[in-house]
Order: structure tokens, then sequence, then C-alpha cells
């Protein structure tokens, strides 16, 4: 048979038009959605979590379970809503195949659950899942030491075609569909229906296995593509260019704060704040050096503190003072008179004596409780000849 009798016009040899897209599904940790020929099959992984129920856990590795399912429409025949037998045979032998790459090991007693979705089938229906969960779980960041890829390359017509159709795979005399891993040369699925020479059979595998290094190179590509999406979205720039962002940021924000040095023709100025770390008597003419620790002020705030020191030096201080102060003070202390505070002193003590004292004072002697004169006070000495007389009494 010539290589344009196939009913699509393809080669004999000639893969269908493969399109593989990662993380188009929010909701779960990884997701993929593959396109080969009509075959669409979306898969979706989650995990790992933990494992219900419970006593399905296994102590050294994870469970890898895979739940292969096709929908109603997805077929020219009616096709009931509950799984089938074919779904439940697939989504066995598609969790024994992944298992053997996912690296089960790094999660004990939990399960990564894997949901594959068949929306329109048209041959090859459970490699073109294979392809989606093998990006599904590259996608969900899940270990593996390798991606899988998968195809079915069978007879028709007597004639070995790569990468069978719907109508090919009823009117062929044979299919065999390979999960094959290209970095581990290892074999993970591996069906045959049909009957094969031996030549036809090697044809056929050899085929197979070229066919699928370049799946997954497309595979590669799809992830590749993704995170590149996800590079633009967040917008990285080089780091030459973000030092230099970072260097303006911060030139613009502190420029504000930073003291620009005094020039010769500027008159120092100096934080009365500051006064008592430093003395501006100190500072000889005609020098404009401030020390560091001295912060700007404005000349209003120079010209009070002046003010206020000339007016308080110019009041009349009477002759009894406390002695001055040898350390500086950080704020002005207002001079009163100690003959002011002497005066007031005196005048306190005097209210307190003649203050007369409107509650009656209670006192216990031989005879009974009886009330004090309102200007008289009981004294220490009278409460213990008191206290001696009555044990008098008593004896």
């Amino acid at each position: 048979m010539t290589a344009t009798v196939r009913p699509d016009g393809r080669q004999l040899k000639q893969l269908r038009e493969l399109k593989v897209e990662v993380g188009n599904l929010a909701r779960p940790d990884g997701s993929s959605q593959v396109r080969l020929g009509k075959n669409m099959v979306i898969a979706s992984v989650f995990g790992p979590r933990e494992q219900h129920p419970k006593f399905l856990a296994l102590s050294d590795r994870a469970n890898v379970k895979i739940n292969y399912r096709m929908a109603t429409f997805s077929v020219g025949d009616y096709k009931r809503s509950f799984p089938s037998r074919r779904e439940k045979e697939i989504s066995k032998v598609l969790s024994e195949a992944f298992s053997s790459v996912v690296i089960t090991k790094h999660f004990p007693r939990s399960s990564i659950d894997i949901h594959v979705q068949m929306f329109e089938s048209d041959g090859g229906s459970r490699t073109a899942a294979a392809i989606a969960v093998s990006a599904a779980l590259a996608d969900a960041g899940i270990p593996m030491r390798d991606l899988i890829g998968g195809i079915a390359t069978g007879l028709y017509g007597d004639e070995v075609c790569l990468d069978l159709s719907g109508h090919e795979d009823m009117k062929g005399t044979g299919d065999m569909p390979i999960l094959y891993s290209p970095e581990l040369d290892e074999v993970s699925l591996f069906q045959l229906d049909g009957k094969f020479t031996f030549d036809q059979f090697k044809e056929s595998f050899y085929t197979s296995i070229e066919s699928i290094k370049e799946i997954v190179e497309v595979i590669k590509q799809a992830l590749i593509a993704k995170y590149m999406k996800v590079k633009d979205e967040i917008a990285v720039v080089d780091d030459e260019e973000h030092e230099e962002d970072v260097q303006t940021i911060i030139q613009d924000t502190f420029i504000s704060e930073s003291v620009a040095e005094p020039t010769a023709d500027e008159t120092p100025k100096f934080n009365s704040s500051n006064i008592s770390s430093f003395d501006p008597d100190d500072v000889p003419d005609g020098t404009t050096d401030i020390p560091e620790e001295t912060v700007v002020v404005e000349p209003a705030a120079t010209e009070l503190r002046e003010e206020t020191a000339v007016e308080a030096v110019s009041e009349p201080v009477s002759e009894v003072m406390a002695e001055p102060v040898s350390e500086p003070v950080s704020e002005p202390i207002p001079f009163v008179p100690a003959t002011e505070e002497a005066v007031v002193e005196k005048t306190t003590e005097e209210v307190v004596k003649t203050e007369p004292v409107e509650d009656e004072t209670w006192y216990e002697d031989s005879l009974g409780l009886k009330p004090m004169g309102k200007k008289e006070t009981l004294s220490n000495d009278d409460v213990l000849r008191d206290i001696e007389y009555s044990f008098e009494e008593d004896d």
C-alpha cells in the first residue's frame, strides 16, 4: 500500500498534529490539555495528599491513582455515564505505568490522585491520556525519574502505520500501544492486539520509540513555554537595571533627609535640643564646621533661644539663691527667687496650723470613749499613758 492510501492523507510514519498545554486549570496542583489529531483530553493532578481511606495507605511509598473517564459525547455511539470495563482497564494500566517513574518513596502514606477526562476520542485515546498525565505531573512538580510519552502503531492494509486514527483502528488488523521513557530507555506499558509478523512487530516497535522521543520534546517545550509566560507576567528585569532602579529609589527617598554641608558664606546654625552635648561658644570665630551629631535648624529657633537667655539674665535676682549647677542642662530652667519660695512654704504651714478640724477625734479612757476637743490633738505620750492606766485598772 502506498503512503497516500491513508484516510486522512498522512504518510505511513507520520504523526498526527500534537498540541500540549500545561497549567490551564487553576484548582488542581497541576494540569494539562492534549490534542492529538481529533483526540482531546484534560488531566488534573491533586497531591501528594493524605490517603483516604487510611487503611489503603502504604508506609514506604505513595499511591498513584489514575481515574480515566470518557465523556458520554466523546464517541459516536451511545455511552453510559458510569465507568465501563474499558475505562477501568485503562485506569489500572496507566496507574501501574506511572508508578514506575514517579518517585513515590518521597511521599509515604500519601496519595497522588490524577483525573483524566476524555472529551473526544478518535483512536489512540490511552496514549493521548498518558501524554496528558505526564505533562500534568511535571506541571504539579511531582518528582519523576523521566517523562513518559506514548503512541499506538498498528497494521492497516498489511502496512505498518504510525499513530492509528479511529477509522484505521477499527478497520486495521493490529494495534500496539507503547509507553516509553527516553532518558531511562525503559518501556512502562506495552500492549498488543492482533497478529504481527516478526518483521512487522520489529518495525512497529522501533517506529513507536522514535516517535515517542519527539513527543517528549513537545512536552518539554510546553513546560518551558508556561514558565516563560510566568516570567513575562511578573516582569523580571536584568540585574543591572534592577540595581539602578533600587539606587534611584534610595536617592529619591533619602535626599530630603540628607543635610547639605554649609558653605563659607553661611552662618553656622545649631540645634537647641542638642545644647547639652555641644556649646556654640566653643566654636572659633569664622569657622563653619558643625559636629556630625548636630542637626541644622531654622534661624528662628536660635534667635528665640538667645532672647530667652537675655531676658532671664536681666531679671532681678535675690541674694539667697541656689548654687548654680556646673553641669549643662538640656532645657532652660525658669529663674524663681528663693525668697518667694520661702514665703510660699511659710504661708502653707500657717494655713495648715490655723485650719479648724471639723471631725471629732475619739479616744478611750477608763470610763469609755470620749470626744476630744476640736483643736486638740492626741500625742503619742497621751496614748501610751492612757493604755498604761487602763492596764492598772484591769489589775
